[in-house]
């Protein structure tokens, strides 16, 4: 219908930049304050989750504004470290890169460019080298100009400088000088202090940095992004808004590859079907979260978000659920509960606690209660226990339903991923409402009586519940030995019943 209209979002993926920049004013004045603005700039590091944004905001602050900040005699220079495989080539870059740029601008003066010259000669030693690649910074300062570097994909740095201190001392060193100060903005996806622990060089270059993160976007710029969607004739409805809003909270990635789909559908066949548009971009949305699902791994910190929305919550500290705020992970909602950035990011993580034994014993009672109360209630009703059990205990009925809402909606959003066997989409509160409500079939597995069990149950179901439902809640040591001890009570039970 629409075909010969331009779809805004087509370009998803790439550096945004000119007019189709969205938002992030306040991560804008950031840069401006830190960096742009001062007479005596400070360095910059920009911290956030892979596709964030990180590179269209410093080109939108930076790059764009190149030849006003070339008036105030500001030198911004890109430089991207992943295209790079050695030290000593990445610091030679940086005077070959400044010698292009200072020619191409007519600014290049003999002292530089002799300089310049002196600082690329081969076979010098690191030492010898480096001085002289000082000395050179030191020609530029000289002439009243300012080297403003944007270091690309920083994480980089950590194969870069791999075992090596002297690549972060001498960065740190080219900036930390005044005589040939030169100014960085980086990128990464983990903070400079982390990227030096895992080269195993710990320097002191973190320290001249202020860190700044990089999450979702804020309302104001969500705003922005639907005034522009709905400039192209697409209903403002809330249902729109919903709906995208499940798949894809304020990620910008998200929103934009969406948006495309959802353009190109409403220019093609004159419909809005956001369900639809995200069935056809699921494999790139399951790909962006599994990139950030291992990198978690990596890092160590997925058990912690799966505890901290899952529980049961045995290790993670509030230090910990903020790190995930401010890389836009989780959100704290007016309840003051902790959500994933989407429902159906979340629903993807429950997905994956499924397969993570975030503690083992408790996994094994989990496990362990599902498959008795299933080959127990086989055993009486077979296969089709669940019906059976609905007719002779109405009162689970609602227990079930949500159940099969849960699972309805893992299958509607993942498909083959999502789980066939519906007893997966109880919790423990469940489980044992089931076993007391059936009490005579399970009793000569668990033995004692009902109050016994039902003190047990009520710790097991509260330690489930995670820092999603009740940020306060923590498992202390104590009621962590407690519940372990219940924990393996329960399986040696079952264990000894043959179950």
């Amino acid at each position: 219908m629409l075909k010969e209209l331009d779809n805004p979002f087509s370009d998803y993926g790439n550096i945004v930049r000119e007019d189709r920049f969205i938002g992030r004013r306040e991560n804008l004045r950031v840069i401006e304050n830190r960096v742009l603005r001062a007479r005596e700039p400070g360095n910059l590091a920009i911290i956030g989750e892979p596709r964030i944004g990180k590179s269209s905001l410093v080109y939108k602050a930076v790059m764009e504004s190149r030849d006003q900040l070339i008036e105030r005699s500001i030198l911004p220079i890109w430089v991207n470290l992943a295209t790079y495989d050695s030290s000593s080539m990445f610091f030679r870059s940086l005077v070959t890169r400044c010698l292009d740029e200072l020619e191409e601008l007519g600014l290049l003066n003999d002292p530089i460019r002799k300089s310049g010259e002196m600082a690329l000669q081969d076979e010098l030693s690191w030492t010898e080298g480096y001085g002289r690649i000082q000395r050179f910074f030191e020609k530029i300062r000289r002439s009243n100009l300012r080297i403003l570097f944007i270091l690309d994909e920083f994480d980089h740095a950590r194969l870069l400088f791999k075992g090596d201190i002297s690549g972060f001392q001498g960065l740190r060193e080219l900036s930390y000088r005044p005589e040939w100060r030169v100014t960085y903005i980086t990128t990464s996806r983990r903070t400079i202090r982390d990227i030096e622990l895992q080269t195993k060089a710990i320097s002191t270059f973190d320290g001249i940095f202020h860190k700044h993160y990089l999450g979702m976007f804020d309302q104001e710029s969500l705003e922005e992004f639907y005034c522009r969607l709905f400039s192209l004739g697409l209903p403002e409805d809330e249902i729109l808004r919903n709906r995208i809003d499940f798949y894809c909270g304020g990620h910008p990635y998200l929103l934009e590859m969406l948006a495309y789909e959802v353009v190109e559908s409403f220019f093609e066949l004159g419909i809005v079907d956001v369900d639809r548009s995200a069935n056809r971009v699921q494999a790139s949305f399951l790909d962006q979260f599994d990139r950030i699902v291992e990198l978690l791994r990596e890092d160590g910190s997925l058990n912690k978000i799966l505890q901290t929305l899952f529980g049961p919550v045995v290790d993670v500290r509030q230090t910990d659920v903020d790190d995930f705020v401010r890389y836009g992970l989780l959100k704290l909602t007016s309840l003051g509960t902790y959500q994933a950035f989407s429902p159906f990011f979340q629903g993807y993580l429950t997905l994956i606690e499924r397969q993570v034994d975030l503690w083992p014993t408790w996994r094994d009672t989990e496990m362990g209660l599902r498959r008795m109360i299933t080959e127990k209630m086989m055993a009486t009703d077979g296969e089709n226990w669940l019906e059976e059990l609905e007719k002779r205990r109405p009162h689970l009925k609602k227990l079930f339903d949500n159940c099969r809402v849960s699972q309805a909606k893992e299958v509607s959003s993942f498909g083959s991923r999502a789980s066939t066997n519906l007893i997966d989409f109880t919790y423990p509160k469940d489980l044992f409402d089931i076993i007391f409500s059936e009490w005579n079939m399970f009793k000569d597995v668990l033995g004692r009586d009902k109050n016994y069990w039902h003190q047990r149950s009520e710790l097991l179901s509260r330690i489930r519940n995670p820092l999603a439902h009740n940020r306060d809640q923590t498992l202390y040591d104590f009621e962590r030995q407690i519940a372990e001890g219940y924990c393996k009570e329960i399986v040696e039970k079952i264990q000894g019943a043959g179950s």
